[in-house]
């Protein structure tokens, strides 16, 4: 009986771990092709977009920690039956991606001339990443609905959805890259040569893309978690006004979550600043190659996440302590096997991977040999990815966010410049530090999760 149960927990899991997995997938392997098609204008254009890379994920992650604030809830409301708090919860997700969506964009939009300059970018480069950062900041208007309602979605059980919303979102960006970064020019095709038109905007055009992709995700995604079946189909004459529970509930399970992502990002900008500094731009193209590279690694992780989260929440609704650790547990093992797998891949295949983004061979072997020192700390990193998740949905936010203040700013803060400028190592001083950041969040997030005390946090909201 226990292997039959515990084979039917993997089922489930699985069953929701793989549309988010391919998701992951998916989108990073669009987003290699959009860094290939800027890669291809010059080490220039990539550092261009480099170096808005840490702003973005910035404001990336506190969104998603508004979501965590209101996918949480549902999953609870779900395990535990509750379709008419599901529903409300939902609603009021309409009008917290509304808000976050506008005030993003406003602070964005405000910043987008000075902050290229705060993370050190100089001429050449300043002026077109000044020019993409202005164009990208209205994708916020409409990232707050895609983060919340896809959060929304997967705690429901319904992965499927955002895989088809963000894979068709990311082909979006894609072909609209394709006219609007280029000049027009020809092409031959079975012998006929045929005119393509291009608006030759260079990283403006690839930033325009971006923005037509985000609006189609955000609004589509909202769309199809308000008609989400019969049982949480949000209908017309339901009330959108402000509930004061199920904000304060949000704000109490997703501002760690947010002030995690934003301690941790805000961290990754300091680090863009040190590896500007090193030198022209070549550092900075090598950094944001690796950096997309890298994402091959944790790919499994962030999709079974995703699985965990709702589980482990519609478990804590249920009031079942045994499922809620089984399907945590569960998680861990199984992204942690995947992650080993991928990790050796992306040591043995570094160059070939590192050469899919940019021509110049000195930026190519630079980023190779970034990936090769990450490549030991990916199984690391993808339990920490992972425990987080179930955390969360054992409303056990803030030992994650503690642990990302711990890693980013008690060791690959003070340890990467030391490492860069004192033991003179360049960029692989920047990569060790975040190595052995990782490593410590893994670490830290399996000794929680090992313990009781997220149980009572969820259990007796203590």
């Amino acid at each position: 009986m226990p292997n039959q149960l515990g084979r039917s927990r993997l089922s489930i899991m699985w069953r929701l771990a793989w549309p988010a997995i391919i998701e992951q997938v998916l989108s990073t392997m669009v987003s290699y092709v959009d860094a290939a098609m800027v890669g291809a204008l010059g080490k220039t254009a990539s550092a261009a977009v480099s170096v808005n890379a840490a702003p973005m994920w910035l404001i990336n992650g506190v969104l998603a920690g508004v979501a965590t604030g209101y996918a949480v809830q549902v999953s609870h409301a779900v395990g535990a039956g509750d379709d008419e708090q599901a529903k409300a919860v939902i609603r009021q997700g309409v009008l917290a991606s509304l808000f976050c969506g506008l005030a993003a964009f406003a602070l964005y939009r405000s910043l987008a001339h000075f902050l290229p300059r705060w993370l050190g970018a100089v001429e050449p480069v300043l002026g077109e990443a000044r020019s993409y950062l202005k164009v990208y900041t209205y994708c916020l208007i409409f990232e707050g609905g895609s983060a919340i309602f896809s959060a929304i979605l997967r705690c429901m059980g319904n992965t499927k959805t955002p895989l088809i919303l963000n894979t068709a979102s990311n082909v979006i960006n894609v072909i609209l890259n394709f006219f609007f970064i280029y000049e027009t020019r020809t092409a031959t095709f079975f012998g006929n040569t045929i005119v393509i038109p291009g608006a030759g905007m260079g990283v403006t055009g690839a930033a325009l893309g971006t923005v037509f992709a985000w609006a189609f995700a955000g609004i589509v995604t909202l769309l199809s978690a308000l008609r989400q079946g019969d049982r949480y189909a949000i209908r017309k004459g339901e009330s959108f006004r402000p509930d004061k529970a199920i904000i304060t509930t949000a704000v109490r399970l997703g501002l760690p979550s947010a002030a995690e992502r934003a301690m941790v990002n805000i961290g990754q900008v300091a680090m863009t600043g040190v590896v500007a500094a090193i030198d022209d731009g070549m550092s900075l193209a090598a950094n944001n190659i690796a950096t997309t590279a890298e994402g091959l690694c944790y790919l499994p992780a962030y999709g079974i996440a995703a699985a965990s989260t709702a589980m482990v929440g519609q478990s804590v609704g249920a009031e079942s302590k045994e499922d809620a650790r089984a399907y945590g547990t569960l998680a861990a093992k199984l992204g942690f096997l995947l992650c080993i797998g991928t990790s050796i891949c992306l040591f043995l295949f570094a160059y070939p991977l590192a050469s899919l983004f940019n021509t110049d061979p000195e930026v190519v072997a630079e980023a190779a040999r970034m990936l090769k020192i990450v490549s030991v700390s990916e199984p690391f990193f993808a339990l920490s990815i992972i425990y987080t998740g179930a955390l969360r949905g054992a409303r056990d936010v803030r030992f994650p966010m503690l642990v990302g203040l711990i890693a980013m700013w008690g060791v690959r803060i003070p340890l990467a410049p030391l490492l860069v400028f004192g033991l003179k190592l360049g960029l692989a001083g920047v990569w060790i530090a975040m190595a052995a950041d990782l490593i410590l969040r893994g670490i830290l997030c399996t000794l929680r999760w090992r313990g009781t005390r997220w149980e009572r946090r969820a259990f007796e909201l203590e």
